[in-house]
């Protein structure tokens, strides 16, 4: 099988350097998104659509009736600043001996690449079911919302999920939140700071408090994790002023353990403990527009979510590996992803499998291992066809 599908993925590597090379910073998404659209078009995809928020959506038919099984990648990345750091253009999806640089070649235009060629490679004829691939926007910024608009269009029955997992199999994720704490004091004028009640004072002591949080430990995603993101005064800058207000912003990596309650209840009785009286906890919402103009709010909660090690998904997808040469450890992403929805919130099976190593997104000089990616593509037409075999 996989002599069979290597010759059908012939393209990938050129395809790759295609969409690297066109800039997708999240909100700008629509010119890559011109470019998945015609190549799977060019593959013989039998259905291929751009919905209201941008994704581009693509359907591998079976010639049985059967399951469906939905891919996701994103399209969007994020920044290259500072640009001038890079050793080459990060645009340029410049290949050096055995690795292609360039922004998204990891996160994640590689995997999204490497999906489309292993769904092409297989022949409809022995598909009980149809692929879905979702080319999906905003991931970077809003974890799910768009991926939940391309689940209500095709239904899917099981989800993947190709973050970079370094080709390891993944079935759990952490979650993520973000939350907004604000003091608040009375002004006066810094000549005679005695007379007024200072904001970051009283902050600086809900800070010690919350960094003292205990945080709840799983077993498949390992301990939540807590990180400071933000700090101002109020007024900014504060001239000859005594601060009367002090806002923060605690970014909270979630494990299973956590819910909503959970996570706010802590961080209010942190703020008792801090005799930080009038301290406000939010948690915070987030707006973005898509480059199709379309309006998208979400308040920042992405719930954790996790597989069991026998679930029936997890043995296909075991299964599907195992017969191209790819023995996966059964790993979890530490980072959020748009599984938060798949998983954490519609409860679809899920499960995340990609090239490339998390450490290499978001970085100067981001890169993929080209073998990496062949494997991938290898490695994804191998699972859907174990599921839809």
């Amino acid at each position: 099988m996989a002599g069979l599908i290597q010759g059908k993925i012939q393209g990938l590597i050129p395809f790759t350097q295609q969409l690297v090379r066109i800039p997708s910073l999240f909100g700008q998404e629509g010119e890559v998104a011109q470019a998945v659209f015609q190549h799977m078009q060019l593959l013989g995809f039998d259905q291929v659509w751009t919905d209201t928020l941008g994704n581009v959506i693509g359907i591998w038919q079976g010639q049985q009736p059967g399951k469906t099984v939905l891919f996701d990648a994103h399209m969007d990345t994020i920044g290259v600043a500072p640009r001038n750091s890079w050793q080459d253009d990060p645009f340029s999806g410049k290949i050096k001996a055995d690795r292609m640089y360039g922004r998204g070649t990891s996160d994640m235009k590689g995997s999204l690449a490497a999906a489309i060629y292993g769904a092409a490679s297989l022949d409809r004829a022995k598909l009980a079911g149809k692929i879905v691939i979702s080319a999906s926007v905003c991931e970077e910024i809003i974890e799910g919302i768009a991926l939940k608009q391309v689940m209500e269009q095709v239904h899917p029955d099981f989800v993947i999920i190709g973050e970079p997992s370094d080709l390891t199999l993944v079935r759990g994720g952490r979650g993520r939140a973000e939350f907004a704490l604000t003091t608040k004091g009375a002004p006066a004028h810094a000549s005679t700071p005695s007379r007024g009640i200072n904001a970051i004072h009283k902050m600086m002591r809900v800070i010690r408090e919350v960094e003292a949080l205990s945080l709840s430990d799983d077993p498949v995603l390992g301990s939540g994790v807590l990180a400071l993101t933000d700090i101002i005064s109020d007024p900014y800058p504060a001239q000859s002023v005594v601060p009367s207000g002090c806002r923060v912003t605690y970014e909270r990596r979630l494990v299973s353990q956590d819910t909503r309650e959970s996570v706010l209840t802590a961080f209010q009785e942190a703020c008792q403990r801090a005799d930080a009286a009038g301290t406000q906890v939010d948690l915070v919402d987030c707006e973005f527009k898509t480059y199709t103009d379309q309006v998208l709010r979400q308040p920042k909660w992405f719930p954790a979510w996790t597989m069991p090690e026998d679930h029936p998904l997890v043995r296909a997808a075991q299964a599907g590996l195992q017969s191209v040469g790819i023995t996966p450890r059964l790993t979890a992403f530490q980072f959020c992803t748009n599984a938060a929805y798949s998983a954490g919130e519609a409860q679809i099976p899920t499960i995340g499998f990609g090239p490339s190593h998390e450490n290499r997104c978001h970085v100067i000089d981001e890169y993929i291992l080209l073998e990496e990616l062949q494997r991938a593509a290898l490695g994804y037409a191998a699972i859907m066809g174990e599921i839809l075999r």
